[in-house]
């Protein structure tokens, strides 16, 4: 029996290694230290090491490839890029590495450059997951985003979607109820092993029967688009929780209303911040209709106090003091209006999930439209960004909100020389907008107190708004580098 020990140690030690090196789709390098025989089997501590290799996952042609389901080919551009020499904290000057966008389960090279700093695009037609990936010393602090765009007709809209890590727990907030409102959750996974991924949907009186049995398998480097109409039926205010084993995965829910004969947008809700009893929705754009959707997973109804975090500090509605949320069910509130963009407070007895719609309506003719839906998000930790290309002549803004307690960040508006760097205070409780004016993409840091943000676009087109917003996550900058010591021959 002994003499399979040291087996078993190497054994532990070699799936030590292989589960830090994988995890988040990022990797760092490591190595295993010997020790003599009979060596005393103390280990150095664990520390956090730059990444030599990072990926995000952007969804493919929104709306293509979902089965019983009408095609919709939009402009597709995906960017991808590594900030600019100094954004990553700790990062050592100079140094090589290259950033590329790989396309479908062949991971066709679509482009890449080896150039820091310099934005890499590629459009796609094809209804395949896209991959950025950047390696060396371009890893840390790899954004990408992509762009989706239609005009002309119904189906016109604007969605302009960052591109995200992989997790096995993701939570969508959008969607509803009506004949021409159709919904699609495209489920993308960039690992080597098949993923089996469950898909359940709360609405309003509860759990929807229909989807929980629903399980799917994801080949390797592939993608499943499917019907959220098919799952749930008819919901009015759908949330739904995808869950992966085997693996991890991207989920988005992509949206497209047509009301009667009035196109009124298409979005793609992104993956909204776990359940919790403290949440911020950011960039939250006025100039349309505005309500928040809350959705309790828990068994205990919830009792919600929901703020609205302003340029002017928080504002408490009175008829917003005290919002039920039932248990396993979800609710939407109307947020009254205000004259400036805005964050969405939530502090609940029960763990909660959110997310904010808005919309630009033309103010004649059939005053058709388009909205975005923008989710609570975690507090930024270090660096983050998003990515504008292809949206020239349109109105960009980055949304800053604040905790409890006033907060800093420095923001770089495009990259290079012409980059224009700032340092942003935003007050506590309240939301600051920064105008973006013609940048390529935005880059912020925060530097003191708890901060999230988003980036908005907006625009006309033939008269007709179309409008997005952009939500700010962490990019991969760090992991965890555990050392691993054999013990013994």
């Amino acid at each position: 029996m002994t003499t399979n020990v040291p087996g078993m140690v190497r054994a532990g030690a070699v799936a030590l290694v292989a589960a830090g090196l994988a995890v988040g789709a990022t990797r760092v390098s490591g190595s295993v230290q010997l020790a003599t025989p009979g060596g005393q089997a103390g280990l150095p501590e664990s520390s956090t090491v730059l990444l030599d290799e990072s990926s995000l996952v952007c969804p493919g042609q929104q709306r293509l490839g979902a089965t019983g389901l009408r095609d919709v080919e939009g402009t597709v551009t995906v960017a991808a890029a590594t900030p600019d020499q100094g954004v990553v904290a700790g990062a050592p000057a100079g140094g090589s590495g290259t950033v590329a966008l790989l396309g479908g389960s062949s991971s066709t090279g679509l482009a890449q450059s080896s150039d820091r700093g310099t934005e890499v695009s590629a459009g796609t037609a094809a209804p395949d997951v896209v991959i950025a990936r950047a390696r060396g010393a371009f890893a840390p602090g790899l954004v990408a985003t992509q762009v989706w765009r239609h005009g002309g007709d119904d189906d016109r809209g604007l969605t302009v979607t960052p591109c995200q890590l992989p997790s096995s727990d993701v939570w969508l907030v959008g969607g509803g109820g009506g004949p021409s409102r159709t919904e699609r959750v495209i489920v993308s996974n960039p690992g080597a092993n098949a993923v089996s991924v469950s898909l359940e949907v709360l609405g309003r009186v509860g759990p929807v029967d229909a989807a929980g049995a629903r399980s799917i398998s994801i080949p390797p480097l592939s993608r499943e688009v499917v019907s959220l109409d098919a799952l749930a039926p008819d919901e009015a205010g759908p949330v739904v929780h995808v869950t992966a084993t085997g693996g991890v995965v991207s989920a988005v829910l992509d949206e497209q209303w047509i009301l009667g004969a009035t196109g009124r947008g298409i979005d793609d809700a992104t993956r909204a911040a776990s359940p919790s009893t403290d949440l911020v929705v950011p960039g939250v754009e006025t100039g349309g209709g505005v309500s928040l959707r809350l959705a309790n997973p828990g068994s205990t109804e919830a009792l919600a106090q929901v703020r609205l975090l302003t340029d002017k500090g928080a504002v408490q509605p009175e008829d917003l003091r005290a919002v039920r949320v039932p248990a396993g069910s979800t609710l939407d509130v109307a947020i009254p209006s205000n004259p400036a963009a805005m964050g969405v407070g939530v502090r609940s007895d029960q763990p909660l999930v959110a997310a904010a719609w808005t919309e630009r309506r033309a103010t004649t003719g059939d005053q058709m439209g388009d909205f975005a839906w923008t989710p609570a998000t975690p507090a930024l930790r270090g660096v983050a960004g998003v990515l504008l290309p292809g949206l020239d002549g349109t109105t960009k803004r980055l949304l800053l909100t604040a905790g409890s307690a006033p907060a800093t960040a420095q923001v770089r508006l495009g990259s290079g020389d012409s980059a224009q760097v700032s340092t942003v205070d935003v007050p506590a409780d309240s939301t600051v907008a920064v105008d973006a004016k013609d940048a390529k993409g935005a880059w912020v840091v925060p530097t003191k107190g708890t901060l999230r943000g988003a980036v908005s676009v907006a625009g006309i087109d033939g008269g007709v708004p179309f409008f997005s917003v952009a939500s700010l996550s962490d990019a991969p900058v760090r992991a965890l580098s555990v050392p691993v010591r054999q013990v013994r021959n």
